[in-house]
């Protein structure tokens, strides 16, 4: 696809067309709208009268009298590039081709009724800039027949087909889509929609998003400055206005169309919570140090209830820490409790105070604690150390409303052991303060992988590096801590990987849009902080909250971000040292 929007799944083009009634300010009022709309880009339509129609032809004093100078045009182009909008210029003769060749302009437009014009064609062609080649109204053989000359003027030409039938107004039923996205498949080429339905109809609307739907990359649609007044091509024209919301509507079709199969968004989330009525209660008294089973536990309606259904086999064979009375809800005390553990210094020698360094106003690691709130999870406690050096974490850590532990300078593993031992957690999760892109998804993978396989340790393999996270038993942890054979235990991971010792697991990602194991978005350079600057920059524009599959997109579709820290080397993890057992 040439058109690459990096905003927007569509990219909406507002024509122009003649709208402007032969007025340079009316004109520059509807690119002014455009802008303020959200367009992406603006279609001018350009002719040289005298060499496009005789002064006999009985339209020529219609067409006199919205004609604008190549001066005014030069005017007019400069201004939409002010604007940021993408100009694209509808030419009808040589001469206009020839002026906008070398305007700062993103393409041409070929309209179907003007392509007999075999010298403008390869003017344009020659410019080597995009072209819309409008196939309304054409047959197979005869759009298969001007590409074969377009590609004999420039066999690299970048093209997009655009179908429409320009009726003033379409009528919906005698759109084709199918016809369109079957001839764009066969010619391996995109396409776009060109909306000429009636302004004030449902259609207006309907047919373009199901042409996004149908993969339309374009939507190109009418605008006008007082569609009222009826002047020139107001007939399928939106007013400033209803443009405006014609876009908004557009943009919230083109989210909804891009969300990946797995996506899941803070709506999903509390939906789940709100369908998540379905609890686990006692079927009839328990007594607390009775074992739990299927005699006496049972899944129920119960809004204020604490565990959920799904997790009823993860109580069997247990034995109850309280009493309970016919129907009460059980308590979560009664599942392993699950913390996260924020590993955090400020210590950093590559990078200095890398995780306190501002993105968007924000510091990276309180990047990281709003995105650990996803997983609604208690507690979340930030684990650093006592010394003063780290007393700037204590102050976001109240900021956020969140816990803190402070510990062991060097030793990570016995800080997080004596983390878990103060707020008694059965399993930490835990997260380096320099991977604010942490995915809460896998998170709750990894928590309800272990209701089911009581591992002692756990990790995710196969994502960007930098939103991944580990998954320990605090009896693992205990445990490691006695064999331990060092004090430095930055990187502690390959303690609990030694065969024999421990349960390991492994989540392998196995998803292909976010299998990215190359990509790298944890903060420890400079290069680092700056991709990562750029992600929250890009994506969070888009959406409050993104996930790893947006980040996994955004960098797939723009290899020159993937560049930025490429090179930057990972430390490798130190040889460890175990007591005998």
């Amino acid at each position: 696809m040439q058109i690459k929007d990096k905003k927007t799944f569509t990219y909406i083009l507002a024509e122009m067309a003649s709208s402007h009634e032969g007025d340079a300010k009316i004109a520059e009022f509807i690119i002014k709208s455009a802008s303020l709309a959200g367009a992406d880009g603006i279609l001018f339509q350009l002719i040289d009268l005298a060499t496009y129609i005789i002064p006999q032809d009985e339209d020529y004093k219609n067409i006199k009298s919205f004609y604008l100078n190549q001066k005014v045009w030069a005017k007019l182009i400069k201004k939409a590039n002010t604007l940021h909008l993408d100009v694209w210029a509808n030419v009808y003769d040589l001469e206009s081709a020839k002026f906008c060749r070398n305007k700062p302009i993103k393409g041409f437009k070929f309209h179907s009724s003007n392509l007999e014009n075999k010298d403008l064609i390869r003017e344009v062609v020659k410019s080597k800039k995009e072209i819309h080649l409008s196939v309304g109204g054409m047959g197979k053989e005869g759009i298969e027949k001007i590409l074969k000359f377009i590609y004999s003027v420039n066999k690299k030409a970048k093209i997009h087909l655009m179908y429409g039938l320009q009726n003033f107004p379409t009528r919906p039923q005698g759109i084709n889509l199918n016809f369109i996205r079957e001839l764009s498949q066969k010619l391996n080429l995109p396409w776009g929609y060109q909306d000429h339905s009636e302004p004030i109809s449902s259609a207006s609307t309907y047919l373009p998003v199901l042409a996004i739907s149908q993969g339309a990359s374009i939507t190109e649609k009418h605008i006008t400055h007082n569609r009222a007044l009826k002047g020139h091509d107001y007939e399928a024209a939106l007013n400033p206005d209803e443009f405006a919301d014609f876009v908004k509507n557009i943009r919230m079709a083109g989210k909804i169309l891009d969300k990946k199969v797995n996506e899941v968004s803070p709506d999903e989330l509390r939906y789940r919570k709100y369908k998540s009525l379905m609890k686990v209660v006692a079927k009839k008294d328990i007594k607390a140090g009775q074992n739990f089973g299927k005699d006496n536990l049972a899944v129920m309606r119960a809004k204020r209830g604490e565990i959920s259904g799904s997790r009823l086999k993860s109580l069997l064979n247990k034995k109850s820490r309280l009493s309970y009375e016919r129907f009460e809800p059980i308590k979560k005390r009664e599942l392993p409790k699950v913390g996260i553990f924020i590993t955090a210094r400020l210590k950093s020698k590559r990078l200095p105070l890398k995780i306190i360094k501002p993105i968007l106003g924000k510091p990276i690691v309180g990047w990281m604690i709003d995105r650990l709130k996803h997983c609604h999870i208690t507690p979340v406690v930030m684990m650093t150390s006592t010394n003063p050096q780290d007393n700037p974490l204590i102050k976001i850590t109240k900021k956020k409303d969140i816990k803190y532990f402070r510990g062991s300078e060097e030793d990570v593993l016995l800080r997080m052991r004596d983390c878990a031992r103060k707020f008694d957690v059965d399993l930490i999760i835990s997260i380096t303060a320099d991977d604010p892109f942490v995915e809460p998804i896998f998170i709750e993978k990894m928590i309800e992988r272990y209701l089911r396989e009581k591992f002692d340790f756990c990790e995710i393999k196969g994502l960007p590096l930098g939103c991944g996270a580990y998954a320990v038993s605090k009896n693992a942890l205990e445990k490691v801590c006695d064999l331990k054979d060092s004090s430095d235990t930055e990187i502690w991971g390959p303690y609990f990987r030694k065969p024999g010792i421990f349960k390991c697991d492994v989540i392998k990602v196995e998803d292909p849009d976010i299998f990215r194991p190359q990509y790298r978005v944890t903060v420890d350079t400079k290069e680092d902080f700056k991709l990562v600057t750029k992600i929250f920059r890009i994506l969070s524009k888009k959406k409050e909250y993104f996930n790893v599959y947006d980040i996994c997109q955004l960098l797939d579709e723009n290899k020159d971000l993937v560049k930025m820290n490429v090179s930057v080397q990972q430390k490798k993890p130190p040889k460890i040292k175990i007591k005998s057992i």
